[in-house]
């Protein structure tokens, strides 16, 4: 048995074991209750506001037609140019891009400032042409882009009689290498010759989108550019057997998105087929061109707004993951519609009419009307020369805007209800108009006359020399 000394020390250590543990416990518990000092280190960061550069637009210049062979074509005519910049005397300098491969003729134009000359938003430009020839006949318009290395493209057909060009601008300083991808109504197109194209600086290359998409009756083309950046134009034209019946400029329309806006939809005449056809093909009826390029189905529902009131019309679709789908947009009075889509995943979408002479069944003009985005607190809008010229506007917040649109000397005040729409008729002689107040508002531009259809979207600029958080290393 162990004695009585051996078991003092076993005593002794077991109470000064217990003993550091309480101060264990006793210094952890103070150490929660009394605040230790703090220290905090900032990441060290500069605010770096970029140098001011050149501000520039590019105009994608006559409608071109291809050769005999896929390395010429030609320009049919001359587009007529209208630019504006705020403040007015600070000038934009015109300069004629090298043309495509193939021909001598003057195609796409840069309108270029001076760096520091306007604030964002406030060059502006934008084109017209009416087209007459045997092959090619219709008006068109289009709005001078500003160059990006993201463009989705909506609209064209590569079906029999109809031939759709991708125009390809590079206005900048090093070459662009880019990529092309179309879709259709069967899905992604297996295309590795629109992969890797190089458009040389201050140059404009012709894509031949039958090349990449052969008898595509709905095709969208996505634009990828890596070094420079680029500026991308569709344009299609549509001839039945000897007839012409239309040709357009189709600008970039919003990219992927939940909810797209299309406003100043012109439908000339009454008509259209209603949405639930299975058989509406041609070009004579007006209808919606949507394409999820997600891995998803994408349920969507979209609504047509007449800018004159009464009630409008709603329907439901649903998008097949990576496949175009072509929908009627029902029948319609002719007048002029805001069409807009919301949907549970992203998805791109344009809107496509018709006008017809007389009795005619053919089509004798179309046009596209592309997505736009939200307008920036003032904007500066370049008007080309045409008939019935229009500036639409859509409200799809929920409080009223008021803005003014000034053209010339003439103020005049707009009032977008919450959810509406609303137009103001511009001067058909060409010339600019200035929207302020107009924030979160969404814009276009139409023009509709005899035989003579076409629109484009007011886009906004993009968030180019805004200043940058370095955080050095």
């Amino acid at each position: 048995m162990p004695d009585s000394r051996t078991l003092l020390r076993a005593g002794g250590r077991g109470v000064a074991v217990l003993g550091a543990a309480a101060l264990t416990v006793a210094a952890f518990g103070a150490a929660a209750i009394v605040p230790w000092p703090e220290h905090r280190a900032e990441p060290l960061a500069r605010s770096i506001q970029p140098a001011e550069s050149r501000t520039l637009r590019v105009c994608p210049g006559p409608m071109l037609e291809l050769g005999d062979d896929a390395e010429s074509v030609s320009a049919l005519g001359s587009a007529r140019i209208a630019t504006a910049t705020r403040p007015a005397d600070a000038g934009a300098e015109r300069v004629v891009l090298a043309p495509p491969r193939g021909t001598e003729d003057d195609v796409a134009v840069s309108l270029v400032t001076e760096p520091g000359a306007v604030d964002a938003g406030m060059l502006a430009g934008a084109q017209s042409q009416r087209l007459t020839t045997e092959t090619a006949a219709g008006f068109l318009a289009a709005g001078c882009a500003e160059p990006v290395a993201d463009a989705w493209l909506a609209g064209g057909s590569t079906e029999l009689g109809r031939s759709t060009l991708l125009l390809l601008a590079n206005p900048g300083e090093v070459a662009a290498t880019v990529d092309v991808r179309v879709h259709s109504e069967t899905g992604p197109v297996e295309a590795p010759s629109g992969l890797g194209l190089v458009v040389q600086p201050g140059g404009q290359r012709v894509v031949s989108i039958a090349g990449l998409a052969p008898g595509a009756a709905a095709p969208v083309v996505h634009v990828t550019s890596t070094g420079g950046t680029v500026a991308a134009t569709l344009e299609q034209t549509a001839i039945d057997v000897l007839t012409p019946t239309g040709a357009e400029l189709i600008g970039t329309t919003a990219p992927p998105a939940t909810r797209q806006t299309i406003t100043g939809v012109v439908v000339p005449q009454s008509g259209g087929i209603a949405v639930d056809e299975d058989h509406a093909e041609g070009d004579a009826h007006p209808s919606l061109r949507l394409l999820a390029p997600g891995a998803d189905a994408v349920e969507a529902a979209v609504s047509v707004v007449p800018e004159a009131g009464g009630e409008g019309s709603v329907f439901d679709v649903v998008l097949q993951p990576g496949q175009v789908s072509d929908i009627p947009l029902g029948e319609l009075a002719a007048g002029e519609y805001t069409v807009r889509i919301d949907a549970d995943g992203e998805f791109v979408a344009a809107a496509r009419t018709a006008t017809t002479a007389g009795g005619d069944e053919l089509p004798s003009d179309f046009a596209w009307f592309p997505a736009s985005l939200p307008l920036l607190e003032e904007t500066l809008v370049a008007v080309p020369r045409g008939p019935g010229t229009k500036l639409h506007f859509a409200n799809p917040g929920d409080a009223e805007v008021e803005a003014s649109v000034t053209i010339g000397d003439d103020e005049r005040r707009v009032t977008v209800a919450a959810g509406g729409v609303a137009s103001v008729q511009l001067p058909g002689g060409g010339g600019s108009a200035l929207v302020t107040g107009g924030a979160g508002l969404f814009a276009s531009v139409s023009f509709n006359g005899n035989r003579q259809l076409a629109g484009f979207a007011v886009q906004p600029p993009g968030p180019l020399d805004s200043p940058i958080v370095v955080y050095p290393r």
